[in-house]
């Protein structure tokens, strides 16, 4: 590198374009690349109603399918959809793990053990990067907290950084992904972003990964020091800290120039990866088919007293619940994805499925939702009303004032406005004139269909104003945050105004929203819904008293789960507990459906018949619940985490950093399902426990030496149906380190997943044989002092399972030092 203005040009690749761009330079190979978010769906630049797109299960739900096979389907799916919509790198999957109940983003997790994350993100890997689009790892490492995600420092040592929160990533990188994205938080005291063990001794030397990393949005914080550690690409644009900042930093001699070329070559080989992608979507219904098998291999029966389900018999059926119509489909974050008019409730496609047999349908509590949507009152675009839907405006304020006239008018069909960098007749955010204010105005006119009290919610960036006719009723609203606008977005204060109206009687409804300059976004929610009846239990306990069968809906709204804040309990809405309590007494034969993606405390489970786990299922939630109840598809799900019996007994029941705003992993390696079986606590439903139509059984277990040789050995069982129905069954593997005294080694796992596959069993007679491989890597752990793994030398048993609590089959087995194995059975 001879000349300046190729330093000045090479330097420019390392940032952001804009918000989903990077910069495009022919003459270094490099093509201008768009990212987009997941993992759920491919999200647009819109990230509003304009947007419809697929939307796939959850991170949870997927980890629940135990299914490699379902997960990589998923991914091909969806690398198809950002191939088609010229998406380069789509970010996901999320492989942080679920270290605490509490964490308000786990629901894009794989779960909470690092194995099953491990493999099943590499699995969506593998799809996606299959139609030429590249995966994007995020976030590297320990953003398992959402609460002062920019800036909490992780306390943790080595060996617990290796072999758990590390893991996943590192599967990641042995399958081959092609991006990673640095995490917001500090780890021991440095910025992911500008952490040089992590991005370059970690990614670069212990795995030689050659990928691409990159910042996550907003989270560099310097030149030197993100250079120096290996950060390739600043995201978004433009440049802050990397780009001309970096060429400056050359100059400086601060950073050698080779640090700026190794970030574009790296840039020039991810430009190749996914150039030429020529693969075209397949048929719609094709696409929903994978959505809707998935989220059935997904649903977890946790009980089923008396073979309640699948309802056959059932003359009459009452659907009670909230989630029956209002059933949350996904999380809020901001890869949160539009839904096109075919997607069915699950009331709806249980009515289809059942017919007369859904006797009555009753809310019996609220609906849960932060913010209800104004949609179901039937609101009209002030500009056209005939048309449904809301008009929205664009104004400038001055310094004395005055309103502008319009300066550009949307009509728009969503209760969540979000703006990035500049607004539509407005312009940036960043150039309003001082002392002047932009002014966001939404309208609609509503015509009520009852005398009653309506409850009108509201928030947003700036200062928020309800009218009623012109006349002002209510204020609310926040600034943002400036070290996270993105969070101050998602979960700002709501306020709530209850205004009376009168049947058949036309108003006109207005939301203003008042804000200044400077920003990076700003956004506005809005909605509505009549007051709630006082008598909406009571309705629902005589609907279930008459019914056969009462099915339950319960579960958490989607704005439950949101970046950059945790929940506060892990408690189902107080209003849910006690219907499901009330409806439980009033019909014994009462199935209770939990929509939540996360643990969540079940005191009720004892009294339920049948209990069915469905997370945030995506698009296909309604058809593909109602296939499962009916039982034309089986219930395929195995808990990824664990339900305990009380929150304390979680190893983290809160997450919240210390007022220093650190954060210390003081459990170690015992997360999870590791801690309830190290401390012998008894989970109210166990780490891999599920529940299947058919009646699978476990003929026999093996364990002997793999004859290719590319595995240490391989552990399994013989299976077969003794019912006459085909059903899944998924087989687990369990490592526990034997001790001469019978316990667990100190801060070690009593015993840690090595291996599963999930498998369907004919409803022929046949017998199938299942195969798992185990390799040292097992059997090994972090030896800090070596900077390296080594086999954990000695005795060991494997566990052939159904759970972590339901063994089938121990076998004892000895490893060297050299991690070579003898084996021998333990009656």
């Amino acid at each position: 590198m001879n000349e300046p203005d190729d330093l000045d040009l090479l330097a420019r690749l390392t940032a952001g374009a804009d918000m989903q761009s990077t910069h495009h330079d022919p003459e270094h190979h490099v093509r201008a690349l768009r990212l987009v978010d997941g993992p759920m769906g491919v999200t647009g630049g819109l990230l509003d109603e304009r947007d419809v797109s697929l939307l796939a299960p959850c991170g949870t739900a997927l980890a629940a399918t135990w299914s490699r096979a379902t997960v990589e389907a998923v991914g091909e799916l969806l690398g198809e959809q950002a191939a088609a919509r010229d998406v380069d790198v789509l970010l996901g999957p999320n492989l942080n793990l679920s270290r605490s109940p509490a964490g308000g983003r786990n629901f894009e997790h794989f779960g909470e053990d690092p194995y099953l994350a491990g493999v099943l993100g590499a699995a969506w890997i593998t799809g996606v990067q299959s139609k030429g689009v590249a995966a994007c790892a995020k976030h590297l490492v320990c953003n398992d907290t959402e609460t002062g995600r920019h800036g909490y420092d992780v306390q943790i040592d080595e060996q617990t950084l290796q072999e758990v929160y590390l893991a996943p990533f590192a599967a990641a990188a042995r399958a081959g992904v092609w991006a990673m994205m640095a995490a917001y938080n500090k780890v021991n005291g440095q910025h992911c972003a500008e952490h040089p063990s992590l991005l370059t001794r970690v990614l670069r030397e212990q795995w030689d990964w050659d990928g691409v990393v990159m910042s996550d949005w907003f989270g560099t914080h310097s030149t030197t020091g993100s250079l120096a550690a290996g950060l390739d690409l600043e995201m978004p644009g433009p440049a802050r800290h990397l780009g001309p900042a970096a060429a400056g930093a050359v100059r400086a001699g601060d950073v050698p120039a080779s640090t700026v070329e190794r970030a574009v070559e790296r840039l020039a080989l991810l430009s190749r990866r996914t150039a030429g992608r020529t693969t075209a979507p397949r048929p719609d219904a094709e696409s929903r088919r994978v959505l809707h098998e998935a989220a059935a291999d997904s649903f977890v029966l946790l009980k089923n007293d008396r073979t309640l389900l699948p309802l056959s018999g059932h003359t009459s059926v009452a659907v009670i619940g909230p989630q029956a119509d209002e059933p949350a489909y996904q999380g809020g974050t901001f890869a949160r994805i539009a839904l096109g008019p075919e997607v069915r409730t699950p009331l709806a496609a249980l009515r289809e499925a059942l017919g007369p047999r859904v006797t009555a349908h009753e809310p019996g509590a609220p609906s849960e939702s932060r913010v209800p949507s104004l949609l179901p009152l039937g609101p009209r675009a002030t500009d056209s009303p005939g048309e449904p839907g809301f008009t929205v405006t664009y104004h400038r304020v001055d310094t004395d004032g005055t309103v502008s006239e319009p300066l550009a008018t949307d009509t728009r069909a969503t209760g969540i406005l979000v703006w990035f960098t500049e607004l539509p007749g407005i312009g940036s955010l960043a150039d309003l004139p001082p002392g002047s204010n932009g002014l966001v105005r939404v309208s609609c006119l509503l015509t009520p269909d009852n005398d009653a009290t309506y409850d009108f919610h509201f928030a947003g960036t700036g200062d928020v104003r309800l009218l009623i006719d012109g006349q002002e009723t209510g204020r609310g609203g926040s600034r943002a945050m400036p070290a996270d606008v993105m969070g101050a977005l998602l979960h700002g204060n709501v306020t709530r105004i209850p205004v009376s109206l009168a049947a058949g009687r036309q108003v006109r409804v207005d939301f203003e929203m008042s804000f200044t300059g400077g920003g990076r976004a700003q956004g506005m929610q809005f909605g509505g819904r009549a007051a709630v009846p006082a008598d909406l239990a009571e309705r629902a306990v005589r609907a279930a008293r008459e019914a056969d069968t009462a099915i339950v809906f319960a579960g958490v709204s989607q704005d439950s789960s949101l970046e950059s804040q945790d929940r506060d309990s892990l408690a189902l809405p107080a209003a849910q507990t006690d219907l499901i309590e009330q409806v439980c007494a009033a019909n014994p034969r009462t199935v209770v459906v939990v929509n939540a993606p996360f643990a969540v405390d079940m005191p009720w489970a004892g009294r339920a018949a049948a209990i069915l786990l469905t997370w945030f299922p995506g698009q296909e939630y309604g058809s593909a619940l109602a296939d499962v109840l009916t039982g034309a598809l089986e219930p395929g799900g195995r808990l990824p985490v664990t339900l305990a019996r009380a929150d304390a007994d979680h190893a983290v029941p809160a997450t919240a950093p210390s007022d220093d705003g650190r954060l210390t992993y003081t459990e170690g390696l015992l997360t999870g399902y590791r801690h309830f079986d190290t401390a012998q606590i008894k989970p109210r439903f166990c780490f891999g426990h599920g529940l299947g139509y058919a009646d699978v059984r476990w003929r026999a277990a093996h364990l002997h030496a793999d004859p290719t040789g590319r595995h240490l050995a391989l552990a399994g069982v013989t299976l077969d149906s003794g019912t006459g129905r085909g059903g899944k069954e998924v087989v687990q593997v369990y490592a526990a380190p034997l001790t001469d005294t019978g316990t667990a080694e100190p801060g070690r796992p009593e015993q840690h997943l090595v291996g599963f596959t999930a498998v369907h069993v004919s409803p022929e007679p046949a017998e199938l044989r299942v195969d798992i491989p185990l390799d040292v890597r097992d059997f090994s752990m972090w030896d800090t002092r070596a900077g390296s793994w080594r086999p954990r030398a000695g005795r060991w048993e494997i566990r052939l399972a159904r759970s972590s609590r339901d063994i089938f089959q121990r076998f004892r087995v000895y490893i060297d030092p050299d991690g070579n194995l003898r084996t021998g059975p333990i009656g």
